[in-house]
């Protein structure tokens, strides 16, 4: 079959699931990827070729893996929702395909051996999500929409009416953002919205448009906001107006699942002070609340965090002798060495590639950190980075699932030197 060109419908048996959560399949010596399948599937899909692999459309099930089940969000099923991908495996078959694609992200991306890691469960599938983020459109009559993209069409945003992995609070201030819409600014018709759940509230961060002169008089129509923000097009982010009881950081990174994010902190404090450190180096440290439990643990602490509001946070709450830096790590690292344990946090896309350097670097030092903690939601930037690290050893691999229903998953990564 010729590049681009689209069979007729064939016979795939899925095999596994891959990073973005596509199914797996072989046809003609080709890997084929297919969106909404589950591992054990036999179906009938259109495959187009791309290269060295195939993507498929599922025309027909024939036979139904034992994996799957009945996705209970319309939107998913509808609105070909690409914000999760994985509604139509059962839990427990999710847990094993996240723990398959660390695995193969080791393997095929880091040349790394290992066996599939533990991938503890979140103790709760659904309404977990404590920050949504949408897209908004402004049709010809007017009227806003807010929503996601389908899978298949990123170009399209559908009116979201509920998210089953968005606690319900967040939809709630969604609804008033919504009541509000008139009051956006007008210059655009593509807006993006996030509505993060606060300890008194909500806050609310809105990217795009140039003037924005109601800014106000949208805060007094979303009565549970309490911290509004702006990032208009082509400029940096400011607060617009503020009622918040604490300066707790309302726009800055935060994990969207907070029982998990509790676990995953617990674990990496775990194993850090396995290692018995006196000094720590916490990149990417975001609000720092790691940082701040190992430092009022007695080790001490640089926290380096390149977002300002999250920096100045952590810097008020780390006790004397421990530090915030504000700046991006590739930067700093170096004259915050030597540490005897190193934690890494990166977001999405990884570590900077000055990053790996010095701390491979730092093995033909007399006194290298004794471990590296990687923390990453992205199995392929992890796998890439740890590939760059010679002379450091995977010593151990948790993950935990943050990110119910989605292919997503959070991996703890402990790095020790080979000798």
């Amino acid at each position: 079959m010729s590049a681009g060109a689209t069979s007729a419908p064939v016979r795939l048996t899925i095999d596994s699931i891959a990073a973005g959560g596509d199914g797996v399949a072989r046809h003609e010596g080709l890997v084929v990827f297919v969106p909404r399948s589950a591992p054990g599937d036999v179906v009938q899909a259109a495959v187009t070729v791309q290269g060295r692999f195939a993507r498929a459309q599922v025309t027909a099930i024939e036979s139904p893996s034992p994996d799957r089940v009945e996705p209970p969000c319309p939107h998913y099923v509808h609105d070909r929702c690409g914000g999760c991908q994985l509604q139509h495996l059962a839990y427990d078959a999710q847990l094993a395909a996240k723990a398959g694609i660390v695995r193969d992200g080791f393997e095929r991306i880091g040349r790394r051996a290992m066996t599939p890691p533990v991938v503890h469960p979140s103790a709760r599938p659904w309404r977990y999500r404590r920050k949504l983020t949408l897209a908004m459109r402004r049709r010809a009559n007017g009227r806003w929409i807010a929503g996601l993209h389908p899978h298949d069409a990123p170009g399209w945003v559908f009116d979201l009416n509920d998210c089953p992995i968005t606690d319900e609070r967040v939809l709630a201030t969604w609804a008033e953002v919504r009541s509000a819409a008139a009051l956006l600014p007008q210059d655009s018709p593509k807006l993006r919205g996030a509505v993060r759940l606060l300890g008194d509230g909500a806050s609310f961060v809105l990217e795009g448009g140039r003037r924005w002169p109601r800014a106000r008089d949208f805060l007094a129509r979303v009565p549970s906001l309490r911290a509004l923000w702006w990032v208009p097009e082509g400029g940096a982010r400011r607060l617009v107006a503020d009622r918040r009881e604490s300066p707790e950081p309302g726009a800055s990174f935060v994990q969207v699942n907070p029982a998990m994010a509790e676990r995953l902190a617990a674990h990496v404090v775990e194993r850090v002070r396995a290692f018995a450190p006196a000094t720590v180096v916490d990149a990417y440290a975001g609000a720092g609340d790691v940082a701040v439990t190992l430092a009022e643990g007695g080790a001490r602490v640089t926290a380096i965090e390149l977002d300002a509001e999250a920096s100045a946070w952590s810097a008020s709450r780390l006790p004397s002798g421990s530090r915030a830096l504000a700046g991006r790590a590739e930067e700093l690292l170096p004259s915050a060495l030597p540490a005897d344990v190193v934690i890494l946090n990166p977001p999405r896309a990884g570590v900077d590639e000055r990053v790996t350097a010095t701390l491979a670097a730092a093995l033909a030092r007399d006194a290298p950190p004794r471990a590296v903690v990687y923390v990453s939601c992205n199995p392929a930037t992890l796998a890439r980075d740890v590939g760059r690290m010679t002379g450091w050893r995977v010593a151990h691999v948790e993950s935990f699932d943050m990110f119910p229903q989605t292919a997503h998953v959070e991996t703890v990564c402990e790095l020790v030197p080979e000798d």
